[in-house]
Parts: C-alpha cells; structure tokens; sequence
C-alpha cells in the first residue's frame, strides 16, 4: 500500500524514462483492461471488457516507445469510460513529465476531432487510425481510387498494400477554457481553427476479400436471428443501426421476412480494403504505415503483462494496494521488454562471421547457430524458465569454502555469455 500512495517516487521514475527518449522516437498509446470480483475498487466498473469474462474492469493506461519497444509510463482509469475521452490526460500527463513535442500512435478507438484539436494544441504530432465512414475522409477514398490502381503506389516492404497521401487544410474546434471580457466568448464556446492534416490512404486486396466475408458473415447471422423471431429491440446498439441501414422487416401473420438492401450492401462492400491514417507529420505514406505498424508491439506488452505478470485479475482489497500492484508489475516488465529487445537484437548476430579469425571458425558458427535456432523456437518466458533450474551454491567451513553451479550445456552457456552474465 505505501508504495501505491507514493505518487512522487512513480512520477519520479516515469520521467526518468520520458528522459531516454529520443527526439524521433514515438509513443504508442493504448489500453488494456483488468478483471475483477472484487466489490472493493472504486474504478470497477461494467464496460467494455476484452476478456469478455462479464466482469466489472480497471482500465490500464500505457505510453509505449515504438522505437525501443519499452514502456514509459501508466495510469489508470474506470473500465467504463471509452478509449476515446481519455487523451486529455495522456497530454496532460507527458506534460508533467517534461515530454512535449513526440509524436502519438493510437489506433480508431482514440479517433475524434476534438483529440485532433488537443493534440495540435499542445504541439504534438500523432497517428491515428481512422474510419472510412467519416464523412470528410469517404470523398477523398472516391477521388484516390485510380491513383491507388497505380504501381507508383505500391508499398516497397508489403507490396500487397497500395498507399498514398492527400494534404488538405482542415477546420477543428476547441472549447474556450476562460471567458474573455474583450471578445464577449463564453467559457465552453466553440472556436474553430485550420491545420494542415495529411491523409494517408491505402488499400489492400487481400484486406478487401476478409472484410467483405466478414461484413456479410455478420449480416447474415444478424438475418438469421431476426427471422428466428429475436426482437429487433433485444438487439445491441449497434446491431439494431445495422437492421435499420442494411434490411427491411416484413411480417405476414407469424412469419417475419427480412428483406435486404442491396443498394446500402453494395456501397458498405465498395469501402472493403481501404483504412485511412490521419496525421499531422507523416506525409510520406509509406513511412506513416510503417511507424502504425510497429504501434502493434505495444499488444504484446500488453499479452506479456497479462500472462507472465500476474496482470488478468486484480486480486487486492483497495485502491492504493492496486496501484502499488500495477507499479510493481510496470517495473517487472520494463526489465522483461528490454530482455526481449536484447534477445532479438542476439538473434540478428548469431551464426554470422564478423571478421574476427577466432569468432568465424566452423564450430563457433555452428554453434551458434544451434542457439539462434532455439531462441527462435523458444519464447522468452520459456527462455526464464528453463534457466530457472540453473543454481549455484556456496559453503563456508572454517576451513574451506567451496561452490559449485548446476552443470548446463555449451549452448546455455554460450546464451549466458552473450547475455553477459558471468557462472564460476
């Protein structure tokens, strides 16, 4: 518990963290939610839940470096408020801790105008994975259609995805803090103000044929369970908009036809294998997708802390003991990230010659390459655990003294020494 109340001692260690960024690193910025049965946590709350356990959730707040694939800070908040409202204090929280002009990764679920409008305010870039449906960014798919048929738009590390960039000047709104006396605005009234937003398209083939197989997947399930008799009020949300753009319902006496909308399918089916970027830095497409793509790490941090941290359930009494818990955990996995980092760049080196006449010699090579293929077989929490049987004891007598380790293999020795850690 004193440690989950010592706030100076965790914003102390974030900001030495927030240090070792470089000027061109980016910080993906995702959630994660924790289940609990516990009655006793203010922050525990029905809402969208990713384990899909029907439990109440704390949501987990993570800043992630793409570049060293380290996290950098956390914070927490209720599991029922959206992804999307929660911006506000990542940018308030990389203020505070002397972070101010990185750039910002997140994926559709952080997508709004008003983040738009805070982000540039407070003068950092971002990434933002975007929805098709939007209404300012559906013409400009229309428009790009030919261009991304081109073969100058063919993505040189995946040539399966077609991309290209449009730069428009577009209008967002701000609320006023304060009131001002000389103009007359009101604190709350909206302003507008024009910043150039590069728009970065793409479309993938393979992307369409899944997201049109999905698409009518659900549709027809949806169809089914309308025609089953199941009311469309019993449906969710989003369900019932789906029944209300794509079918009309007919009944005769007991039966329910349900009678689609071609025209409706036919133009969702025209948006399949597009996906959209919105920043306000990356105007080379290509670029853009590449740093979105390496967000995705930020996922298995999120999988490490749940399966190798303990991270899926809560399992304490109150709040303070939570946050020592999740600061705990935090540190445990900055150490398990940076292992993970040094292993893959380990792997990159074996079984290479490197110039050096004693290194290039056929059974140091060979065994090497034995080591890279077992690292690369080998994930890292099993890495931990086989050598958690490697022991070393010490005795003293008056006397003598003596120590002895647990035999291991050339192969685990030759990890250990590329690791830097010295057995006598």
């Amino acid at each position: 518990m004193r440690l989950g109340t010592d706030e100076c001692l965790q914003q102390s260690f974030f900001k030495h963290r927030c240090a070792s960024l470089s000027a061109s690193d980016a910080l993906a910025y995702d959630s994660s939610t924790i289940s609990t049965y516990s009655g006793n946590q203010n922050e525990a709350r029905y809402g969208f839940n990713k384990a899909h356990d029907g439990l109440k959730t704390i949501k987990l707040l993570t800043l992630y470096s793409i570049e060293s694939r380290q996290p950098v800070a956390f914070t927490k908040q209720p599991g029922n408020l959206p992804d999307v409202t929660s911006i506000t204090n990542a940018i308030n929280q990389l203020s505070a801790l002397g972070v101010h002009t990185t750039e910002i990764i997140t994926d559709n679920g952080y997508y709004s105008e008003q983040n738009f409008a805070e982000l540039l305010l407070a003068g950092f870039d971002f990434i933002t994975l975007a929805k098709t449906s939007v209404k300012w960014i559906r013409p400009e798919i229309d428009k790009q259609r030919e261009a991304l048929d081109g073969f100058k738009s063919v993505c040189p590390f995946d040539p399966s995805t077609h991309g290209v960039s449009v730069l428009l000047m577009h209008d967002f709104e701000k609320k006023r803090k304060y009131a001002s006396h000389k103009s007359g605005a009101q604190k709350g009234d909206a302003e507008t103000f024009a910043r150039r937003i590069y728009l970065n398209i793409y479309f993938n083939h393979s992307r369409q044929s899944a997201d049109k197989a999905a698409f009518e997947a659900d549709l027809l399930e949806l169809k089914t369970l309308l025609e089953s008799g199941t009311p469309v009020n019993e449906l969710s949300d989003l369900s019932q908009a789906k029944v209300k753009k794509y079918f009309s319902i007919k009944k005769w006496g007991g039966k329910t036809a349900v009678v689609p909308n071609n025209k409706a399918i036919a133009d969702a089916n025209k948006y399949h294998g597009y996906f959209v970027l919105v920043s306000n830095k990356e105007k080379d497409p290509f670029e853009c997708l590449r740093k979105y793509r390496k967000r995705e790490t930020i996922e298995s941090f999120f999988e490490a802390g749940k399966q190798h941290a303990d991270g899926n359930r809560v399992r304490v009494w109150n709040t303070d003991t939570l946050r020592g818990r999740m600061f705990v955990q935090f540190v445990s996995l900055c150490y398990y990230e940076y292992l993970n980092e040094e292993i893959r760049k380990l792997k990159k080196s074996l079984g290479k010659e490197n110039g050096d006449a004693a290194h290039d010699t056929k059974a140091v090579l060979n065994n090497e390459s034995r080591l890279k293929s077992w690292l690369c077989n080998t994930p890292l929490y099993l890495q931990l655990q086989w050598f958690d049987t490697v022991e070393s004891v010490d005795i003293s007598e008056k006397l003598k003294s003596r120590r002895w380790t647990t035999e291991i293999t050339s192969r685990d020795e030759l990890y250990l020494q590329k690791l830097g850690v010295t057995i006598s």
